[in-house]
């Protein structure tokens, strides 16, 4: 487009644009909203389910909504739903929620613009040509994918190419674990009435666009978002587009803040602006603050432009801690430190009525050790957003084996055939720059999918890469696992560590990855703990069984072990059956598990999901795990763990969200936000021991745990929904277990049997239990306390017993209400 013709453009987007506003508030004052009836304000909320294939009440998403009265929920089962979706603002309270708790299987997509034209030939407009339009106050939309589908290139005709993915345009709105896609105005954050108070809260949500992609005049809030400016093809005039384009009120003295987020770009450098001032009408001042966020070379340095006429330094644009390639950028106004502590996520959220929907994540850029008694860990110091697979590949390894039934012949089980060969491409893998290069595995057509290998081991630097289709299969034959003066392996005996791990990885920045296709599906890692070890009728689990009844070990492999790497990336990869722990993480600084499915059956003795150990600066968030022992174990051992966030996950018949038992160097810093605990797996065998949130030591193995937070946490069929118990398993030394500033603040557990019981014990009256338990709904209350300190508000819990202090503490916030996705389908 020449420059000539991109003004003319712009300008037709502002006369639009007016055009709409004055329409939208013509709408408001000439006509009367109707009040919900008494009946609906007293409905306390049902469940109202959709599914493209009938197993649903209804296969329409805008069914569900018709038929929806306020604070309603409706579940949307995995599927792609071409419609479009229009909440009214009489369904006050409604939640909109993917009933998979992953955005990409429930797809709200439709494809209108602005210039479309209704059956009697008037346009649409901006707002018209929403997929989906959420009007009512105080509603939550989570865990959905809505998408405009609009292409400009396929519809020459079209000249008003605005095209609204989400308009967001009441009050109090929560948007959660949310992908919003389009090109040309993707998300209008919208206040029909430019004075009102119009608040919307956007946290860990996707959004992609390329022009004016984030618009509007409500105070909205990005936290924690993933931002996609998409690559246009660097057009002749060098320009791409702009983040934003706000038009808030100039009474207002908050607009949009993005923060704590990643904007990402594979354009042109220097083609994209964050954003300019929009002036539909002459009370407009944009107000646009974007701080501590991470921004890509595709952005101008200097950040800020006109539009139509009106220059940027009259709006009131500004940043603060912004970063390039981890580097401190100060392009265009800054923030001073004393300014910027006016603008957080909760400052432009409070309005009148002190709403609080950030409550339970930190603002700004969070600082090791900084958490005070009874306050919320941060968990984390990185700021981490989703992983991408490498686009560098070294070099490309193509299956030959077919396997049924997970199993092949003889020979190949005896001897392995692609052991040496991915081990070759492993080890004459070098990289030429600081990027990771993969090792890809690829399937040589639609029968042959499968690798059959040994222990692999996986180097600096290097990405093990697994395409969606794809299946590595761990060896049964135990002399594969051997390690030399050990204990055999795949036998029982008084010690363990007779087997090596299956894939071992060395170095800093490497990873265990995988292709996600666009139906979910994800390579897969196999380690056949349900298959008989080779030259025996026992199976790695029936070994493991054996061994707990004769006091001995069992000498099994663990699926990975990744020693003192840092910068670890495990992303959109399946790992089944494992013959032990699945994924032990020791002693490195930076590790991230994204989009993990962790499947062994809950009957499967000692086979761990995801543990920590020693580690430092971990992120272990939107996985699913079902494994036959703890869930996730922090362990701190010979090395101390600190700076670990547990976020988004679900939990099948585990033994619980754990820490411990190994704490003799200390735990500190641990937030567990926004996770479900089932206390069943996907095949219906209960936990052995089931268990919801945990820690746990002894004077075995004891040391200091502290500032660990639990915010949010769903529980569902468990036997102990809350454990704090510094005499695990009567283990006995020299060890102090303490636990202290340990906050659980937002629990609540359902469907647990009559003997469910809790457990708050601390060591000694020298040592008490530091807890602080907030807004804790349990519907069996039945506990044993001793030696604690408890600071209690919002919950039914009552305790006694030895040296246990009970006192008030300070109350906000509510329980939170539980949906518990099932396990997908793999």
């Amino acid at each position: 487009m020449s420059d000539q013709n991109r003004r003319r453009h712009h300008r037709r987007r502002w006369r639009h644009r007016r055009a709409l506003t004055i329409a939208g508030a013509l709408a408001v004052v000439g006509t009367a909203v109707p009040l919900v009836a008494n009946a609906a304000l007293d409905h306390t909320g049902k469940t109202l389910t959709v599914a493209t294939d009938g197993s649903g009440r209804y296969r329409t998403v805008q069914a569900a909504v018709d038929a929806a009265l306020p604070r309603d929920v409706i579940s949307i089962a995995k599927g792609t739903y071409h419609e479009v979706v229009s909440v009214p603002s009489s369904k006050t309270g409604l939640t909109l929620k993917g009933a998979t708790g992953n955005p990409e299987d429930v797809v709200i997509t439709y494809g209108n613009a602005a210039g479309s034209t209704r059956a009697g030939g008037t346009k649409l407009g901006t707002m018209g040509s929403a997929t989906a339009t959420f009007a009512a106050a105080r509603m939550t939309v989570e865990d959905l994918t809505v998408v405009n589908t609009f292409d400009k290139a396929a519809n020459p005709n079209v000249t008003d190419t605005q095209a609204v993915a989400v308009n967001a345009e009441g009050d109090r709105q929560v948007f959660r674990n949310d992908r919003i896609i389009g090109h040309q105005d993707t998300l209008l954050t919208w206040s029909p009435q430019a004075m009102a108070q119009t608040r919307q809260y956007f946290t860990d949500d996707f959004i992609e666009g390329d022009v004016d992609f984030i618009f509007g005049n409500a105070t909205a809030v990005l936290d924690h978002a993933t931002i996609q400016a998409v690559d246009d093809g660097a057009p002749a005039d060098g320009l791409n587009g702009f983040l934003t384009a706000a038009n808030t009120e100039t009474s207002h003295k908050y607009g949009l803040l993005i923060t704590d987020s990643t904007v990402r770009s594979i354009a042109k450098d220097g083609t994209y602006y964050l954003g300019r001032p929009w002036h539909p009408y002459g009370s407009s001042v944009a107000q646009v603050v974007v701080r501590n966020t991470q921004l890509p070379a595709a952005l101008k340095t200097a950040p800020w432009t006109d539009m139509s006429g009106f220059a940027w330094q009259s709006a009131r644009f500004a940043s603060y801690h912004n970063t390039r390639a981890g580097v401190a950028i100060t392009d265009g106004p800054q923030l001073t430190d004393t300014q910027a502590a006016d603008y957080t996520a909760r400052t432009y959220l409070a309005g009148t009525d002190g709403w609080d929907p950030v409550r339970t994540r930190p603002s700004g850029t969070p600082t090791p050790g900084s958490t005070t008694p009874g306050s919320t860990a941060t968990g984390d110091t990185r700021h981490v957003t989703e992983p991408a697979v490498p686009t560098a590949v070294c070099a490309t390894v193509t299956s030959g084996l077919a396997m049924t039934g997970r199993t092949t012949d003889q020979t190949s089980e005896a001897t392995p055939p692609d052991t040496a060969r991915v081990q070759k491409a492993l080890d004459g893998c070098t990289r030429s720059g600081s990027a990771p290069v993969a090792v890809r595995l690829k399937a040589a057509d639609a029968t042959r999918t499968a690798f059959l290998t040994g222990p692999l081991t996986v180097h600096q630097g290097e990405v093990l890469l697994l395409d969606d289709n794809v299946t590595l299969y761990g060896s049964r034959n135990p002399a594969d696992y051997q390690v030399n003066g050990k204990p055999t392996c795949g036998t029982l005996a008084s010690s363990s560590g007779g087997c090596k791990p299956l894939i071992s990885v060395a170095g800093a920045n490497a990873g265990i990855e995988a292709v996600r296709a666009g139906d979910g599906s994800q390579g897969r890692i196999d380690g056949r703990g349900d298959q008989t070890i080779l030259g025996t009728n026992t199976t790695w689990w029936q070994l493991a069984t054996e061994a707990q009844k004769a006091n001995q070990n069992q000498n099994n492999p663990r699926l990975m072990q990744i020693d003192n790497s840092d910068n670890f990336t495990l992303y959109h990869i399946d790992l089944l059956s494992s013959a032990n722990f699945h994924v032990v993480y020791n002693g490195g600084n930076g590790f991230t598990a994204w989009g993990v499915r962790i499947k062994t059956p809950a009957t499967a003795r000692n086979t761990d999901g995801i543990d920590p150990a020693g580690a430092t600066n971990v992120t272990i968030t939107d996985s699913y795990l079902m494994d036959g022992d703890d869930g996730i174990a922090i362990k701190g051992g010979s090395k101390a763990s600190s700076n670990i966030t547990v976020s988004g996950n679900h939990f099948y018949g585990t033994h619980g969200i754990s820490i411990g038992s190994e704490t003799t160097s200390g735990v500190s810093n641990v937030l567990f936000r926004d996770n479900t605990l089932t206390g069943t797996d996907s095949l219906g065998n209960t936990s052995g021991s089931s268990t919801g949130i945990r820690i746990k030591s002894s004077p075995a193995n004891g040391g200091k745990v502290t500032d660990v937070s639990y915010l949010d946490t769903c529980l569902d069929a468990v036997r102990a929904p809350l454990v704090f118990d510094t005499h695990y398993s009567a283990g006995s030394g020299s060890g102090v277990p303490v636990f202290t500033d340990i906050v659980v603040d937002g629990v609540t557990a359902t469907h647990s049997p009559s003997s469910a019981k809790s457990t708050f014990v601390g060591l000694d009256a020298a040592h008490p239990l530091g807890l602080t338990l907030r807004n804790a709904n349990l519907d069996v209350t039945t506990n044993t306390a001793a030696y604690a300190t408890v600071k209690a508000a919002n919950t039914d819990l009552r305790f006694s017993g030895t040296d246990v202090n009970v006192t008030t503490a300070a109350s906000s916030g509510s329980a939170p209400s539980c949906t518990f996705p099932p396990y997908p389908a793999l």
